[in-house]
């Protein structure tokens, strides 16, 4: 499974690889392509260079913080199980 993996990895980026070379090449079908390959794998943005998206994202970097951080515990996992009606 892990070799399907791989693959399945090398193809993606290979895929990505054409569609930027033909959208660098000013292939026009290749913005749609771009467009739907970028919102098939939920890219809206990326944070680059001095962006203000790239701004916010250091702003919002919390691992420094990453040792004063108290893991969450659901309530409901350590209340006790609901109880059979008697009868």
């Amino acid at each position: 499974m892990e070799d399907l993996n791989s693959k399945l990895a090398e193809m993606h980026a290979e895929v990505i690889d054409q569609v930027l070379d033909d959208l660098r090449n000013g292939d026009r079908k290749a913005r749609a392509e771009a467009l739907m390959l970028l919102k098939q794998n939920n890219v809206t943005a990326v944070a680059t260079g001095n962006s203000s998206l790239s701004k916010l994202a250091k702003k919002l970097d919390f691992s420094s913080m990453e040792e004063k951080v108290v893991p969450f515990r659901n309530p409901r996992a350590t209340s006790e199980l609901p109880r059979k009606p008697s009868h």
